[in-house]
């Protein structure tokens, strides 16, 4: 998709690390439940606790990247992309927690999407046509200078 030659700002944010311990812990569950319930189907836990690790592995950082045209910000395999020449404005910005009620790809109370790692600075894309876009970033003020 991108030519790693034109990429201008690449990073690469981690999960908070409450994700992390959610997960396993349900993961431990799904093992716990297994060796103490002999009638559980085994196949089923062995199931769940695989969706949960993929979910982990997804979701435990989400990459920008900053191309010479366009914008991209995801989750492994789920992306938004915005094009340069179709943003109006961008900024920096600090939203209370509640705006996107927790971690992870989410809707703000504006309709934005959001890609919530921390509660921390992030990215606010505002496009000429389209969803604004969030993000929370460990560099803020370099990607809106970049842009």
């Amino acid at each position: 998709m991108t030519n790693r030659g034109d990429v201008q700002y690449y990073e690469e944010v981690p999960a908070h690390p409450a994700i992390g311990v959610i997960l396993l812990l349900g993961i431990g569950l799904m093992i716990f439940i297994g060796v103490q319930v002999p009638r559980v189907p085994r196949i089923a836990l062995i199931f769940i606790s695989a969706m949960l690790g993929f979910i982990y592995l997804t979701f435990m950082r989400v990459t920008i990247i900053i191309t010479s045209n366009r914008i991209s910000v995801g989750y492994g395999f789920i992306k938004y992309n915005i094009r340069l020449s179709n943003i109006e404005y961008i900024e920096t910005r600090h939203p209370p927690w509640y705006w996107y009620g927790g971690l992870g790809i989410r809707f703000g109370w504006d309709w934005s999407i959001g890609f919530v790692q921390n509660f921390r600075r992030g990215v606010r894309v505002t496009p000429i046509h389209g969803r604004r876009l969030f993000f929370t970033t460990d560099n803020p003020e370099a990607i809106v200078n970049i842009v």
